[in-house]
């Protein structure tokens, strides 16, 4: 056995927020049937090196056991899976823990009398499965949806959209959690006519110039500071970005005062074009994504545009198609999974007419894996604003 102890041990970060330090101590080397053994007062945990591989536990389902341990499959928002050993006197840390770092558990693995159960337990895990919401060949709504909320009124704090027959369901899949919008209001024509007098009125810069006035107080403020955090290496860099559903034209006016990157943005309300264009000089157009498809841009911005689509899949498939190789992709969603679990949760912004997706942290994860695409950063978050979300940060494969 060879022994190397760091005289300065080596600190990396990691977990969603990156708030957890890990010490890496020193490196050990086994030979062949030579052992290590952990120890934890009276607890014990074997690791056994053999000519094939490793012994990596003692038996799960007597020696561990026997030592107040229990053994589970855990698997994160990156679809990455574990093996875990847990103290049984810990296991109120274990939960905090799975739920702090959106982790789900695949299966416990030392209470089955045989092979038999485990495959069983493994088969029927809704966490394992992969739901087919977003395929461009099936249908969005089956069988694994469920009516959640139904509404024969707008919620107290919706825009008026003036619909006279205001009659809707919101469905939940008991697979991945993604909630869906049912109903026969056509809500694409809001985008289309009067979408920015609907919900910010006919002064369009006053209301500009307030969220611009609440600083670190504002959602933009804290989107900005995020985007520019993770690209902070591209910073001085020649980068196209392009931002899907501009809206006020804040974020693209923010980011121009704080980088030389080359900003395009599209936007499909006539009247936040406009003002963007002409009172921001932001370079927004009133067009379609496939005009930009020669671009190649290095990254592109989906800020809660993703939820009012009726397929997700197309529009993020003809985003990635817009980029470069190895480019990114940053996205922010309605976080139906925190929403739903609050008091009022019916009557939330997340679920308003508007949105005909509200997702989970693994909807969210299926749908950037149906496209193809990876998973950098995925985290769910509470906004300045009260807004509950999602961001993920995600990359051309």
């Amino acid at each position: 056995m060879k022994i190397k102890i760091l005289k300065k041990p080596r600190k990396y970060n990691v977990g969603l927020n990156n708030n957890i330090t890990i010490k890496d101590l020193g490196r050990v080397e086994l030979k062949p049937n030579e052992q290590l053994t952990f120890a934890n007062g009276k607890y014990e945990y074997d690791l056994c090196k053999k000519d094939w591989g490793f012994y990596s536990t003692p038996s799960i389902n007597k020696r561990l056991k026997k030592f107040n341990f229990e053994v589970y499959l855990v698997k994160n928002s990156f679809n990455n899976i574990y093996l875990w050993t847990i103290e049984k006197k810990n296991k109120n840390k274990f939960h905090k823990y799975l739920k702090d770092e959106n982790h789900v558990i695949v299966t416990r693995l030392d209470n089955f009398l045989s092979e038999g159960g485990l495959i069983r337990s493994i088969a029927n895990n809704k966490f394992l499965k992969k739901c087919d919401h977003f395929s461009k060949k099936k249908k969005i709504i089956n069988k694994d949806f469920k009516k959640y909320f139904k509404y024969n009124r707008p919620p107290a704090h919706e825009p008026n959209y003036f619909i006279k027959d205001y009659k809707r369901e919101i469905l939940k899949c008991n697979i991945c959690g993604h909630f869906i919008a049912r109903h026969k209001i056509n809500t694409s024509n809001f985008y289309k006519r009067n979408y920015s007098t609907i919900s910010h009125g006919n002064e369009l810069y006053k209301k500009f110039k307030r969220i611009l006035k609440l600083k670190e107080q504002s959602d933009n403020y804290h989107r900005v500071k995020r985007v520019l955090l993770f690209f902070k290496d591209l910073k001085k860099k020649k980068i196209k970005l392009l931002d899907i559903g501009s809206g006020l034209g804040i974020f693209l006016y923010s980011l121009k005062r704080k980088v030389n990157w080359t900003l395009f943005g599209i936007e499909p309300d006539m009247n936040f074009a406009k003002f963007s264009k002409f009172d921001l000089e932001l370079n927004i157009e009133n067009k379609n994504l496939n005009l930009f498809k020669k671009k190649n841009f290095d990254i592109i911005t989906l800020n809660k545009v993703l939820e009012h689509v009726k397929n997700p899949i197309n529009l993020l498939c003809g985003a990635k198609n817009t980029l470069g190789k190895g480019g990114y992709i940053y996205i922010e969603v309605p976080d139906g999974t925190s929403a739903s679990n609050t008091v009022n949760g019916k009557e939330r912004e997340e679920f308003f007419l508007d949105h005909l997706h509200i997702f989970s942290i693994k909807s969210l994860s299926d749908l950037i894996i149906a496209s193809g695409m990876s998973i950098e950063k995925i985290e769910s978050i509470k906004e300045k604003s009260g807004k509950l979300s999602i961001y993920a940060f995600i990359r051309k494969n």
